[in-house]
């Protein structure tokens, strides 16, 4: 066999197993996938179902709050306080004092601000 030959071979044999390979991997549609449109749509029904009886701008203030925690009040300002250290920001403390009440959270060791 010529040299143009064996070049023309390999390069045909790579051809065809590029294509059985790309023919192989072939995505697939998942039907428990949820679809983008599906996404917002659950997202914008959570905006509109879930009520903020705080206003946002003492959402995220730091200072203590004026009335004691609820439990889901509590939760929610934990999670939006979470880079907050407990002794430092008394939003934080008052939420993390009102779970540990209502027994949602059992701390092994009480920060000394909260004790």
């Amino acid at each position: 066999m010529a040299a143009w030959q064996v070049f023309t071979a390999t390069l045909a044999m790579l051809a065809i197993m590029a294509i059985t390979v790309m023919s192989l991997h072939h995505p697939t549609r998942d039907p428990d996938r949820l679809s983008v449109d599906r996404i917002r749509e659950r997202i914008s029904n959570e905006r509109n179902t879930s009520p903020d009886p705080e206003p946002i701008s003492n959402a995220w203030s730091h200072l203590a709050p004026e009335e004691p925690f609820g439990v889901s009040e509590a939760h929610r300002t934990m999670q939006q306080h979470r880079r907050c250290p407990v002794t430092e920001c008394a939003r934080k403390a008052a939420a993390f004092r009102a779970l540990i009440d209502a027994g949602r959270i059992k701390p092994t060791r009480m920060p000394p601000a909260l004790q």
